[in-house]
């Protein structure tokens, strides 16, 4: 991983396992490649004493989503948002620094209704 096109390249995949399917000797690659994306990450941390604003989002998202109350409360959140989305459903670019993930990926809006909120509805209609 000597240059940003080397700590790139394990990232070109969805790691999907096609590769191994029709790879003739049977080369584990979406495994060679998690590998790979692992020392990338080891050695971005290496070399900077600053937090990863990955880090940080998925450490955020991971207290949120261990308890069901914090979930709903931002389930909740999202979906109130949508009444300043667009009418194109999507979430356009957003400012510095969530710039980076959203310029480059198209992300639909939050749903109206969660998926909890939807159970309910349904299962409280009789329907099993």
């Amino acid at each position: 991983m000597t240059s940003a096109i080397d700590a790139s390249l394990p990232y070109a995949s969805t790691l999907c396992g096609a590769c191994f399917e029709v790879c003739p000797v049977r080369i584990d690659i979406p495994e060679l490649l998690v590998q790979l994306r692992h020392e990338v990450v080891e050695e971005k941390k290496s070399h900077s004493r600053l937090p990863h604003a990955d880090g940080a989002i998925f450490g955020g998202a991971s207290w949120m989503m261990a308890d069901a109350k914090r979930l709903t409360a931002a389930q909740k959140l999202a979906s109130a948002t949508n009444r300043f989305m667009p009418g194109s459903g999507r979430i356009g670019p957003l400012p510095w620094p969530l710039s980076k993930w959203t310029n480059a990926r198209d992300l639909p809006a939050p749903p109206a209704e969660s998926f909890r909120d939807w159970w309910k509805r349904e299962r409280a209609g009789g329907r099993s």
